[in-house]
């Protein structure tokens, strides 16, 4: 894939979606430069509860809080945005105790 196709996809929101049990939104971070455009998007986001999704806006950065209750092993997250798989916007991350 292109570098400037790559970098296209990256600069659009992103509905990531994590398998599983629930999360909390924690915190969120916007990078200097994308501040003036996310300022007028930030208070309509519902940040509290237990959540299934986020969106991820570009320039910013989600903490999120996610229990694992006796679970070991694979979990799947990925972006809402089908035509982002060829991105690597679905992977796999591990899980130990």
């Amino acid at each position: 894939m292109n570098r400037d196709r790559r970098a296209r996809g990256m600069m659009m929101p992103h509905p990531m979606h994590i398998h599983g049990q629930p999360f909390q939104i924690v915190k969120r971070e916007v990078l200097p430069g994308f501040q003036q455009g996310y300022a007028s998007l930030n208070e309509g986001f519902i940040t509290s509860g237990w959540r299934d999704t986020v969106l991820v806006m570009p320039g910013e950065k989600v903490t999120l809080l996610k229990p694992f209750e006796d679970y070991e092993g694979l979990f799947l997250y990925h972006c809402h945005n089908m035509e982002h798989e060829d991105l690597d916007m679905m992977r796999n991350f591990q899980v130990r105790a």
